[in-house]
């Protein structure tokens, strides 16, 4: 890992020479540093860092300068480097500048003029800190972020080897579920991991047996008491250490209605974690619309029906509403699913001829 960087802005050139002095005397090899004597030049310096694997710690800009502000500089450089801490030199007369820096450039800390030797270099110690214990956390959370992954990939595996015809249900879910939790106004985050996890909804069907999955007709009684299990069996597969909690919430609360009536434990309303309720659509809005053997494909418009019908007792009401609000969306999802199945198809048949 190299050394952080820290971009010193001002436009005097005894004020940059003292804080070169200062940051070099007192942080040494801790720090990379830089010197821009307008907001312009140290743009330049940014723009620059941006095709390297250097990584902008602190940002010290002093206020006062001709052509851009300093709480202009930090806005910009925050907004492209949000990782950085960015601090404001100032003088007394210069709070707008810091009220400025404090709403659009979330502003570390600022710093009078003239400041304290002793409480200026605390200051950047103490910046340099937290941004390596972020940098430390971050980088530890793309290492489980990637073992999460593989394990997904691994268990989406064996239950696609078990039950074939449900590949690309399992896509067509995802893509759902993904597109109305950010319609929903879900960060990217939560958008990115039920994109992932709602592709394990069903993967305790893996403890059902094949010839009860592929059952032509209705279940009996007691065969449909065992298919409810599914929900279990999912949820102690992914009770792995390391899998995160939204691939089990869905596995197991996914077949949870909003009006308390769903299985396993009988949850209502907002009782149900809400990555759930998103899957639950998906999930149903896919399986009315997919052949089966037990029954045919239903018409899209008969299916968006059935979905808007069940708001407020099988559905969230919430979700339905953005679901209804989204159709076109959702059917270009389809559309553009079910052509990549029928091209696979199409391939893997001349593949077949040609043997």
């Amino acid at each position: 890992m190299s050394a952080p960087l820290i971009l010193c802005v001002d436009d005097e050139p005894i004020i940059l020479q003292s804080l070169r002095i200062e940051l070099r005397n007192s942080l040494g090899s801790l720090c990379v540093l830089e010197t821009a004597e307008s907001g312009e030049e140290a743009l330049q310096i940014i723009e620059e860092l941006s095709g390297s694997d250097q990584r902008l710690a602190v940002i010290i800009s002093d206020q006062n300068m001709p052509g851009m502000k300093g709480h202009e500089l930090l806005a910009r450089i925050k907004a492209q480097f949000p990782e950085a801490f960015t601090i404001l030199l100032t003088g007394f007369s210069d709070l707008e500048g810091v009220k400025q820096a404090v709403n659009n450039a979330q502003l570390y800390r600022y710093i009078t003029k003239p400041w304290k030797k002793e409480e200026f270099i605390f200051t950047i110690r103490q910046a340099l800190r937290e941004f390596t214990q972020l940098q430390l956390i971050h980088e530890q959370d793309l290492k489980i972020e990637k073992l999460t992954f593989s394990m997904i990939t691994a268990l989406e595996a064996a239950n696609l080897s078990y039950d074939e015809d449900t590949s690309y249900h399992i896509l067509r879910v995802s893509e759902y579920a993904a597109f109305l939790a950010e319609t929903l106004g879900m960060d990217e985050s939560y958008v990115s991991r039920i994109r992932i996890y709602s592709r394990l909804h069903d993967i305790g069907k893996v403890g059902v047996a094949c010839q009860l999955l592929n059952k032509p007709g209705r279940y009996t009684a007691e065969e449909f008491e065992i298919m409810k299990k599914h929900v279990w069996y999912g949820y102690k597969i992914l009770s792995a250490d390391g899998i995160d909690e939204m691939a089990r919430n869905i596995a197991y609360y996914h077949h949870e209605r909003w009006d308390g009536t769903g299985y396993q434990k009988g949850l209502k309303g907002n009782d149900i974690p809400y990555e759930a309720r998103i899957t639950a659509v998906a999930d149903v809005f896919d399986a009315l619309l997919s052949k089966r053997v037990y029954k045919p494909a239903m018409p899209f418009e008969q299916a968006t029906a059935m979905i808007v019908e069940a708001s407020g007792s099988h559905f969230d009401p919430r979700v339905v509403e953005a679901f209804q609000a989204h159709l076109p969306q959702l059917q270009t999802i389809r559309d553009r699913i079910n052509a990549t199945e029928q091209s696979v198809n199409r391939l893997e048949s001349s593949c077949i001829d040609c043997n």
